[in-house]
């Protein structure tokens, strides 16, 4: 039967517009938080001045693991940061009162940092068993502890607690494309405007700083939204052809968060970087890349885009509008809205601006895109399979099966 392009097959709203929408949802949630967050920043400030340590261990999940670290550009370095899941026995076993600690984690380790005096913020997150999540659903945590029973302050981020923020018909066990990273790095952005700004001005934290943040946010994804999805949705069918008749989807970066949130993660596509690249006279003709960059000077992102266009491969681009060396190596060219790949937001006595907004606006485009992409295959009858999250008590389950079909199929 022919597929009329009009057809919603039961979809209420493209794909890329739904995600688009919940994802600036979850943002603005944040965003009426302010005031937990302005409490939070001004034990932290109070932690700096007195010479105390602040530890930020914020990672669960893929994206902050990367995107938080102290060199990003525009990151203040405030806080001692750990990227791993947990910080190490002595970490915890030197944290006593007066020193903060920002973690996703829910421990016999998180309780006795808390109850040694530290003060200790849990941020939600769906990988995490908390008390958004339904009996049963999700592993315990370690002795079946909640964060309220090891903070001294729970962040609620927002984030559903099956991590996806689109509804597929099609896909009825779980939401798809996720959205926990633009959660925690919104919120930590937020904080950390908030504290920097106390420290430079002698003042305390007022939530002036972390509204601005998220005000810029919302109105960079909003300007992207109306310039730029339209386009989105013209491109969608010709990927959706390519990805139905054999080809592959790559997604490249050189800022590995964003990079780490498009394969293996809860609720994403399984299809992301699962291949080998191959030449075009072996189906790289069929294949689609795509670089999302959040500055004008990575070489390595540009010779990533060379070697797909060698191998055929049809090629999108996500980056600063004035980026012009991977603008004219692309087959479509989206702007992210964002002219600095640092930060956003002036702190008095700093040269360079902090905060940065590139990674979250990246990560959103990056999956409104492949949601887009997405509609376009569910159109035709072509439903891609999705990692459901291994945090999830039949996650392993779930994927194990699924990933048998996906090995057949491709998608």
């Amino acid at each position: 039967m022919p597929i009329h392009p009009e057809h919603t097959w039961g979809h209420a709203l493209a794909f890329g517009e739904e995600y688009y929408r919940n994802a600036v949802k979850l943002i603005s949630a944040i965003l009426a938080d302010t005031p937990i967050l302005t409490e939070v920043s001004a034990k932290v400030v109070e932690a700096l001045r007195a010479g105390h340590n602040v530890y930020a261990n914020v990672t669960t999940g893929h994206m902050p693991t990367y995107e938080l670290v102290n060199e990003r550009e525009g990151n203040p370095a405030q806080f001692i940061f750990n990227g791993n899941d947990a910080n190490t026995p002595e970490e915890y076993a030197d944290m006593g009162p007066g020193d903060v600690l920002f973690t996703n984690r829910v421990s016999n380790e998180v309780k006795a940092a808390r109850d040694a005096g530290a003060y200790v913020v849990v941020y939600t997150t769906c990988y995490v068993n908390n008390q958004w999540t339904p009996p049963g659903e999700v592993h315990p945590n370690e002795d079946d502890l909640m964060p309220e029973d090891v903070a001294s302050r729970v962040i609620e981020s927002h984030i559903p607690w099956k991590q996806g923020l689109l509804h597929i018909p099609q896909i009825p066990e779980m939401p798809v494309f996720p959205g926990s990273a633009n959660g925690s790095c919104t919120i930590h952005w937020m904080i950390t405007a908030e504290v920097a700004h106390a420290i430079a001005t002698g003042d305390m934290p007022d939530g002036a700083r972390g509204r601005e943040y998220a005000d810029i946010l919302i109105e960079r994804l909003s300007d992207m939204f109306a310039l730029e999805f339209d386009r989105m949705k013209a491109v969608a069918p010709t990927i959706a052809k390519r990805i139905i008749d054999g080809g592959h989807y790559f997604v490249q970066s050189g800022n590995e968060g964003v990079k780490s949130e498009s394969w293996g993660v809860a609720a994403g596509l399984m299809l992301a970087n699962a291949f080998e690249p191959r030449p075009a006279a072996d189906g790289g003709n069929k294949d689609v890349t795509l670089i999302a960059a959040v500055n004008t000077h990575d070489a390595q992102e540009l010779t990533w885009t060379d070697e797909a266009r060698t191998n055929g491969h049809y090629i999108v681009g996500i980056g600063p509008a004035e980026h012009d060396d991977l603008r004219s190596r692309c087959d479509v060219y989206f702007s992210n809205q964002c002219a600095e790949p640092g930060g956003v937001l002036s702190i008095p006595g700093r040269d360079e601006k902090i905060c940065p907004t590139t990674g979250v606006m990246n990560n959103v485009m990056m999956q409104m895109f492949s949601a887009q992409f997405v509609d376009e295959m569910c159109r035709r009858g072509a439903v891609p399979y999705f990692y459901m999250g291994g945090y999830r008590t039949v996650g392993g389950p779930y994927n194990e099966l699924s990933r048998k079909f996906f090995d057949e199929r491709g998608y």
